[in-house]
């Protein structure tokens, strides 16, 4: 009996070499010994690692390649579930935020935009020349003058809802503050001569309906209402003279009543 001392193998005294290093082997000699169990078992699994090691190593190289796809398929899937969470999360942060993060370039005109949408909401509801829902408009309007605090038509515009409320105060300060912004407003010196007829105030009226003629010298309404305040302070040669000049530039319903009451010669 033959032993290759270096793989613990034992061969005919026919094998020349170790079949499986190759190395030398050495006679040992003849012996009727029992290998104990456990010695036994160390060669069976040597044994076995030999004859079937290659298959063993590939089984283990193929079990990490899927471990490692199946740990980079969960980390990809992972990290796109956290873009998703993130995105809305930093979009909610940043409309509540403190300390929002700088503007973009393009604020200052989508601000522009949308107050013109909010100015023509309200215009749409005050069109008719009185408001069908004034405190609806100035809802729209108050939103307006938040963004675009200089926008004279806004105030104009919330000037007249409030006058249609019947809060006339509250309606010449938004005419002021139109004026202040836009001195050549005429429609707001026009609107606010208005209401200062309806607070019995008519020189006051007269004074902006003379700067909204000055202004805009083909405003029938302001010729009409000056004219009417002129015949209710006495004075008919002023208001027969701008019912004339409302009834030459189309509106003579002033000057015809003003002839039927003889105000004015036919």
């Amino acid at each position: 009996m033959k032993i290759c001392r270096k793989c613990q193998e034992e061969f005919s005294d026919k094998v020349p070499k170790c079949l499986y290093c190759g190395g030398p082997l050495e006679i040992v000699p003849s012996q009727t010994v029992e290998p104990s169990e456990e010695k036994h078992d160390d060669i069976n699994l040597n044994k076995i690692w030999k004859d079937y090691r290659i298959f063993i190593a590939a089984a283990v190289i193929i079990v990490a390649v899927i471990l490692f796809v199946f740990s980079q398929t969960a980390f990809f899937q992972k990290s796109a579930e956290q873009v998703k969470e993130i995105k809305p999360a930093k979009a909610a942060a940043s409309a509540v935020s403190d300390a929002p993060e700088p503007a973009p370039a393009s604020a200052p005109a989508q601000a522009s935009v949308l107050a013109k949408n909010l100015l023509n909401n309200a215009y749409a509801l005050c069109s008719s020349g009185k408001c069908t829902d004034p405190r609806k408009a100035i809802e729209y309007l108050d939103e307006a003058i938040k963004l675009k605090p200089d926008s004279a038509e806004a105030f104009n515009n919330r000037g007249n809802a409030y006058n249609d409320l019947g809060e006339y105060q509250r309606a010449i300060e938004n005419y002021n503050e139109a004026i202040r912004l836009k001195p050549q407003h005429a429609s707001a010196f026009y609107n606010r001569g208005f209401t200062y007829d309806d607070l019995g105030q008519h020189q006051r009226a007269i004074e902006d309906y003379n700067e909204a003629i000055r202004l805009k010298p083909g405003n029938i309404d302001a010729y009409y209402n000056r004219g009417n305040d002129y015949f209710i302070q006495g004075n008919k040669e002023l208001g027969c003279r701008d019912a004339q000049k409302a009834c030459d530039l189309g509106g003579c319903q002033l000057l015809e009543k003003a002839k039927s009451r003889k105000l004015c010669s036919s």
